[in-house]
């Protein structure tokens, strides 16, 4: 690899590095002092970075809000993506699958009940979705448009695993993609559950419980099974 080759990739590492620190540092911040009263100051210091360097990375609060929104996803492939290169079968893999997507939720659930009971979150989320404010609907569209192409990636990743598991002849043959989407809405119907429990739930049992209800449907039936059913 040339020089200048070498000195891309290490400003691009760097680059990474400082965007993560400086994400990590804003939500040490908002956990502590609430998504209102956190400044973008407040960021500068927790991150050791000065406002000048900070601002060259994100723009502004709501930038900063959509960065630590969209990063949770990226955390989510780089999980994902480590589960599927392992030498696992698909039994395994689904069972680690479900498990590093419920665990990323429950690091994140405290930050996620700030943003959901913040007046300002939600009027920004307002602004996203219905596009009202042409200001800012560039930087929201982008947003949309990263956000879309990253759940499409993490989809594509439970898609391959159905994919193997049947080629395998582990799984039943099914169709793939209402599979997916089917998974989808059992995860999302268990994070939007688990946020209204006072209680804290067992999150491994949880696992458990709902890998053996997605793994019921996804067995091969034996011919005298079928038979019977």
């Amino acid at each position: 690899m040339a020089n200048a080759d070498k000195r891309t990739v290490r400003e691009a590492e760097r680059r990474r590095a400082n965007r993560e620190a400086i994400l990590r540092a804003a939500e040490a911040v908002m956990r502590r002092k609430g998504l209102t009263a956190t400044s973008m100051d407040d960021v500068a210091v927790e991150s050791g970075f000065s406002k000048p360097t900070l601002y060259r990375y994100v723009h502004s609060k709501a930038e900063l809000i959509f960065e630590i929104s969209f990063h949770s996803l990226e955390e989510m492939d780089v999980r994902l993506r480590e589960i599927m290169g392992r030498p696992i079968d698909p039994w395994g893999k689904l069972q680690e699958f479900l498990k590093a997507v419920f665990r990323l939720q429950a690091e994140k659930e405290s930050l996620t009940r700030l943003f959901l009971m913040d007046r300002s979150f939600l009027k920004l989320m307002h602004v996203f979705i219905a596009g009202s404010d042409k200001r800012g609907l560039e930087a929201e569209r982008k947003f949309f448009r990263r956000t879309i192409a990253q759940r499409r990636k993490i989809n594509e990743y439970a898609a391959e695993l159905f994919r193997g598991g049947i080629a395998q002849g582990v799984f039943r043959p099914f169709d793939v993609e209402k599979a997916v989407g089917f998974l989808g809405a059992v995860v999302m119907g268990y994070i939007a559950d688990r946020f209204w429990l006072d209680q804290k739930p067992n999150l491994e049992s949880d696992v458990d419980i709902i890998y053996a209800f997605v793994r019921h449907g996804l067995e091969r039936l034996e011919p005298s099974q079928g038979a019977t059913s």
